[in-house]
């Protein structure tokens, strides 16, 4: 047969394959994103199921007693952080970014630090340091709490606001300076707007954390909903009236996430092609001390001070020997914290490949169907915990397992619910990243005969790289300094640093606590450098 007469006879074997693997491509992406929603979400809608037959014994003993002061306390603690946090991070930001003076691009680096530091090791700190001045009755109060989580977690505002910021074009500030603007009203009439969307990003991000918190507000005695939820669980033993309860947390957090997408509004905003950045204005005098003293009082009191405090009593324990518990000493914490971290790192930057993979070659509705493989990251660790120890228990019920081998209180069921709630920040890195490739470069890979498995791996991942690094960091991060989920859970013999904080500080021990804090904010502290690291490479890469 000629080779006219082959191509000719071919054509029609290459359309039908190529119809055959254009409905196999869909129906397996699909099937993937199923898989990864299915394994994400069914934890949270068990707990949300629970509530269609509520126990109303249990809703009427609750509304009598203590429901109606988690609710306010909730609100208040939430309304209050929320504020705080984008008042400071949103200012700072600016700060760092519209202005010059003595040591602004340390401070840009160094305001991101408190990230490290759990709020509940910086609870602890600030408690015993102005207990003596204020009293032990008006320390423990949901204002000082307030305000530890605000040193904690400004850092989330501050790094959208900042992003934002820096993204925006001289070109559009000179408008409106020459329309008559001044400095100030071109800020608030223009800068901010613009930046609105990465603000509410961040904010939102600072709510599911306030919403998320135990540590913290059981050591300044705040009654939230998700401290309640541990208190029924631990003082009944009644798992499903704690379950009804964590529904009303959940209903909460779906509140703040159609509030942030209120916040964001309709508006879209658009930068120029240019990549000129706003002009820093040079700061003298007065203005450069005043900057000065702001940016490093912040970075004292968040960082500083409570690490200085944290190095006396740490240096107290070693003299007293008071640096190992009954579980083991440091190195024992420490390898069980890096162990646990490592793999729900792992697990969560694979499932979301694959989830990222599966959307993009899924069809339209699977975008739908993913929102609900991130619902964990919208519901508190107690919550979490509580939704992954009915699905093991359920699993270990049936009996598929070896004998002698169980789900409940397993390295792996650990594992499933850190990865349950903490899949969101490895998605949405990594989607955002990938989107970040220009579908031309990706166009023409494909046209030159690379297949989507090359394209990705010689292409798409090698540019997203950065990202994908720091969304592995931030979830690290986030795993590290995770106590809910792991003090519910943890299997016998894995204490973690966490772990040990709280079994310290419960009983005002915090010089016990200090060396498990200091390890904690170790490790911390060279994660957020490596985040800050692949930010600024992916800040070049994208330019």
């Amino acid at each position: 047969m000629s080779t006219l007469g082959r191509a000719r006879a071919s054509a029609p074997a290459r359309r039908i394959a190529a119809r055959i693997a254009a409905r196999i491509g869909p129906m397996s992406a699909t099937a993937l994103v199923a898989a990864v929603v299915a394994a994400a979400a069914v934890p949270v809608l068990i707990i949300v199921w629970s509530i269609v037959q509520p126990s109303t014994d249990v809703w009427r003993q609750l509304w009598e007693t203590r429901l109606p002061g988690m609710l306010r306390d909730t609100a208040t603690l939430l309304v209050t952080v929320l504020a705080g946090t984008l008042v400071l991070g949103t200012g700072l930001a600016w700060l760092v970014t519209a202005y010059r003076f003595p040591g602004h691009r340390l401070l840009g680096w160094l305001l991101v630090t408190p990230l490290a530091i759990p709020g509940y090791v910086l609870g602890f700190v600030w408690l015993d340091t102005l207990q003596e001045p204020l009293g032990a009755r008006s320390v423990r109060s949901i204002w000082l709490c307030a305000l530890v989580l605000i040193l904690t977690l400004y850092p989330y505002v501050f790094l959208f606001a900042r992003a934002a910021f820096r993204e925006q074009s001289q070109r559009v500030v000179d408008v409106a300076r020459n329309l008559g603007c001044s400095r100030a009203q071109t800020f608030w009439r223009v800068v901010l707007p613009m930046a609105r969307p990465s603000l509410a990003g961040g904010a939102a991000l600072v709510g599911m954390e306030v919403l998320t918190d135990v540590g913290t507000v059981r050591l300044f005695n705040v009654s939230t909903v998700a401290d309640g939820v541990l208190r029924v669980w631990f003082g009944t033993g009644d798992r499903n009236a704690a379950a009804e309860l964590s529904v009303l947390l959940i209903g909460i957090a779906v509140v703040l996430i159609a509030v942030e997408r209120l916040a964001r509004g309709r508006a879209q905003y658009t930068q120029l092609g240019d990549r000129q950045g706003l002009e820093a204005l040079r700061l003298r005098g007065a203005g450069a001390a005043s900057a000065s003293f702001t940016g490093w009082g912040v970075f004292t009191i968040a960082v500083a001070l409570p690490l200085a405090r944290l190095i006396t009593w740490a240096s107290e324990a070693r003299r007293t020997g008071q640096t190992v518990t009954v579980a083991g000493d440091l190195g024992f914490h420490l390898l069980s914290s890096l162990r646990v971290a490592g793999l729900a790192t792992v697990v969560c930057l694979v499932l979301g490949l694959l989830l990222a993979a599966g959307l993009q070659r899924g069809r339209r509705r699977d975008r739908s169907a993913a929102r609900l493989a991130t619902l964990g990251y919208a519901v508190p660790g107690p919550v979490v915990a509580l939704g992954v120890l009915i699905v093991l228990a359920a699993l270990d019920r049936t009996g598929w397992l070896p004998d002698g081998w169980l789900l409940v209180g397993s390295l792996v069921g650990l594992v499933y619910a850190l990865a349950v709630r903490f899949l969101a920040v490895a998605y949405q890195g990594i989607e955002a990243s990938l989107a970040k490739v220009s579908p031309s470069v990706v166009a023409s890979a494909r046209t030159l005969g690379a297949g989507r498995t090359r394209v990705a791996a010689r292409i798409q991942l090698p540019l997203a790289a950065a990202g994908i690094v720091a969304a592995a960091v931030l979830v690290a991060i986030d795993t590290l300094k995770e106590l809910p989920i792991t003090l519910l859970l943890r299997p016998f013999g894995t204490d973690t640093l966490p772990v040990w904080v709280w079994q310290a500080t419960s009983e005002s021990l915090w010089v016990q606590a200090a060396v498990p804090s200091l390890a904690i904010v170790a490790v911390g502290m060279l994660l957020v450098a490596t985040l800050l690291w692949a930010l600024e490479h992916g800040a070049e890469a994208v330019s």
